[in-house]
């Protein structure tokens, strides 16, 4: 009987760890509250009938399979892919439970029936702990499915929780081949059976299990709060360049569609292989991000210059240029309070450079051909198009025919030729941004 009540725990703490690892470990995300609680019942009398019917190791299989099948059922793409995830559980399963359950009593050279004693006692304080954290943990679970779900493991992550789920399996199966519940039932004292490199091995396991799962754990923790904290960067830069654009009567919506440009710009110059080593997915975000920031420096313009309805003087004009300078400075100094981020690095490349000219004769340093970033050069064609098409106090917005006509005129001169081709290649895209304004 005893060892029927014993089988019974196992199966069932195989079936609870499997679902908390599959959501708090593998981020994998549950189905629809209502949907997932009755999945959970339906799955429990499953694993129920199995163990009655057909045994134990039937009803560790069906848990094993539900915990798949939910994988499936919980996610909006990449379905089938749930299945293969199930292969690691059972080595992460076991690897937590059974040094628990084995090596004790073989350090302290326990009977069988202690040994029993003992599994109760750990299943037991299990019951509590999962207890505890249905009572009192439903803050720290609704942060978490607020917040961690969306997030996933990276490729790295998932290799090593592989790599684990499989020493884990050799170990735990090592151990259960050495002390069986066949042999606990036969009284069997076992103690000084367990080979002494088969304790340490599972105590190293256990320890390196939990070790990795926790940081893991921590990591996506961490990771989270960064991507808060540089969203919140970010937005608050973002705010700034926007309280600079409402001072500037003439450039409304322009910060948002010029990011919107050189996004369509950037990915097709990554489709057609140009600047490959240039454009990572890193880079391209970023870019996308530090876009609305490049005209930050107007803050430092005069009012009268800024919004002259007006041609400006040449003594004006020189006042407006000093907004690429000006940006940088405020840029860098974000840096120097904020800390080194790929997005501000960019935000000052962008603030300097992007009224440079290919064939070195804009401002403010004079540089020209590929000495320009290329985010400098993509935000160029951008700014000039959005300018071109835009109304203004002292003037009205140009048709597109003719704003297309001065960009590819000025290709080679003005802009880098490659650029030019991809903004052209992404003509409809840029112009539904137009046509959504």
């Amino acid at each position: 009987m005893e060892t029927v009540i014993i089988r019974i725990l196992e199966t069932a703490a195989i079936a609870v760890s499997g679902f908390l690892i599959k959501k708090y470990v593998f981020l994998e995300p549950d189905m629809e509250a209502g949907k997932q609680r009755i999945f959970y019942g339906i799955s429990f009398i499953l694993i129920g009938i199995m163990f009655f019917a057909f045994g134990k190791d039937a009803a560790t299989m069906a848990a094993l399979l539900l915990i798949g099948l939910n994988i499936c059922l919980g996610r909006k793409k990449h379905r089938l892919r749930g299945v293969l995830f199930m292969i690691p559980f059972p080595g992460i399963i076991n690897g937590l439970l059974v040094p628990v359950l084995l090596v004790p009593p073989y350090l302290l050279s326990m009977s069988g029936q202690e040994t029993m004693l003992w599994q109760f006692v750990v299943y037991g304080v299990l019951f509590l702990l999962l207890l505890l954290f249905y009572i009192k943990g439903k803050a720290w679970r609704d942060w978490f499915r607020e917040n961690m779900q969306r997030r996933s493991l990276r490729t790295s992550e998932k290799c090593l929780l592989w790599v684990i789920g499989l020493l884990m399996l050799f170990f735990a199966n090592e151990i259960s081949v050495q002390t069986g519940t066949d042999r606990l039932a036969a009284g069997e004292d076992y103690g000084h059976r367990l080979a002494s490199f088969i304790a340490i091995s599972s105590v190293a396991a256990f320890i390196m299990t939990v070790t990795i799962i926790v940081l893991i754990m921590q990591g996506n923790k961490r990771s989270f709060y960064h991507e808060q904290v540089s969203g919140m960067q970010s937005g608050m830069i973002t705010l700034m360049a926007e309280i600079v654009e409402n001072r500037d009567d003439n450039t409304g919506g322009h910060i948002k569609r010029t990011a919107k440009y050189v996004e369509g710009i950037a990915a097709e110059l990554k489709r057609q292989g140009v600047y490959g080593d240039i454009l990572s997915d890193r880079y391209m975000r970023d870019m996308v991000v530090a876009a609305p920031l490049h005209d930050i420096g107007k803050i430092h313009i005069p009012d009268a210059v800024l919004n002259k309805p007006g041609r400006l003087t040449e003594e004006e004009f020189e006042i407006m240029k000093t907004h690429t300078t000006a940006g940088e400075e405020l840029l860098v100094h974000a840096k120097t309070e904020l800390g080194e981020s790929g997005y501000l690095n960019m935000a000052v490349e962008m603030a300097a450079y992007h009224h440079e000219w290919w064939n070195g004769k804009g401002y403010p340093y004079g540089i020209k051909g590929e000495e320009i970033p290329l985010c400098a050069r993509i935000m160029a064609v951008a700014d000039v198009f959005d300018a071109l098409t835009s109304k203004r106090c002292y003037k009205d917005a140009m048709p597109l025919e003719k704003a297309y006509a001065i960009i590819r005129e000025e290709s080679g001169t003005h802009f880098d030729p490659a650029v030019v081709e991809a903004f052209f290649a992404a003509e409809k895209k840029i112009e539904g941004v137009k046509e959504s304004e």
